[in-house]
């Protein structure tokens, strides 16, 4: 009954192909991502089960980073561009480290940083903007003027492809806080250090979105 069925004789077609790997020596390139795969899931149960590993395996701790202060200075830095006062950044970085270890489902991020993040030139937007409000606040966030060229009738995210291209020539990019609403908290961060953002803001379990 299953034989007009194409999903069923693939299924059966790849089960008839499936061939045992002799000396654990994989064939091809595709087996030889799925063995390295497989060994980066079972060294991180042995990291995580606390099971010591044989001296012949090599690996790196793949438990997630112990989180210190240092990681919300590196995070308000890099946010504001290395543009505000070091005592300012320690001493914020110090309230956010503080509630972070005290932390609840409750607390939200951006609501508790709302006002620091707020004058550290970031752009509180609806979801619904216009292009002549992108163009003026994002020339108050970088500190000059921007302007961009876009299709006519073109509005709120579908600007982000026509802001980043202009963006971009300046070596920037143009990204938002997650702030689990109907908003956007927009900054522009430095384009050879979005990488880095992104990873303190995994550390740190805070909502960074790439536009």
């Amino acid at each position: 009954m299953y034989s007009n069925n194409r999903y069923f004789t693939f299924f059966i077609r790849n089960l008839l192909d499936t061939k045992f790997i002799e000396n654990n020596i994989p064939q091809n390139g595709i087996e030889q991502k799925a063995f390295k795969d497989f060994e980066t899931v079972l060294i991180g149960i042995c990291h995580y089960l606390k099971i010591e590993l044989p001296e012949t395996i090599s690996a790196t701790n793949l438990l997630p980073e112990e989180v210190t202060q240092n990681h919300f200075e590196e995070l308000l830095i890099l946010i504001t561009r290395h543009k505000i006062d070091e005592k300012v950044i320690k001493k914020q970085a110090k309230k956010m480290f503080g509630k972070y270890k005290k932390r609840s489902e409750d607390d939200s991020f951006f609501e508790d940083n709302y006002k620091f993040l707020e004058n550290v030139n970031c752009w509180n937007s609806d979801w619904k903007f216009n292009p002549e409000d992108a163009a003026y606040f994002i020339s108050e966030m970088i500190e000059q003027d921007f302007t961009f060229e876009y299709p006519d009738e073109t509005y709120s995210h579908d600007l982000f492809p026509y802001i980043q291209k202009e963006l971009a020539k300046l070596e920037l990019e143009l990204m938002s806080f997650d702030t689990q609403g109907d908003n956007y908290l927009f900054f522009v961060a430095n384009k050879n250090e979005v990488s880095q953002i992104i990873e303190l803001a995994q550390i740190i379990d805070v909502k960074i979105d790439r536009l």
